[in-house]
């Protein structure tokens, strides 16, 4: 493998650490408002009031996906991590 491809490898690799950590910082952030979403309907479900508790089920719901969609982004970046790994050790032989 010549120069310039190690080094969009490399490059490549980098970006894919970074794009991680950025997702983890998402799935941190969608767990405190998750937390938040399910004070909220605990608080609806005290107060007897069927209107904030349809708000605080949709609310939990959307906070939910979004955090099941981070997680398997985060997936997906792994995998293409181990695939890029597999390159580099590859083209080293």
């Amino acid at each position: 493998m010549t120069n310039d491809n190690e080094e969009v490898l490399r490059r490549s690799l980098d970006a894919v650490d970074r794009h991680r950590t950025r997702l983890l910082i998402g799935v941190v952030v969608t767990a405190v408002l998750l937390l938040f979403a399910l004070m909220h309907g605990a608080d609806a479900v005290h107060s007897h009031n069927t209107n904030l508790f349809i708000h605080a089920a949709f609310l939990i719901l959307c906070v939910w996906t979004t955090m099941l969609a981070l997680v398997v982004v985060i997936q997906m970046t792994v995998m293409t991590k181990r695939i890029l790994r597999a390159i580099e050790l590859a083209s080293k032989k």
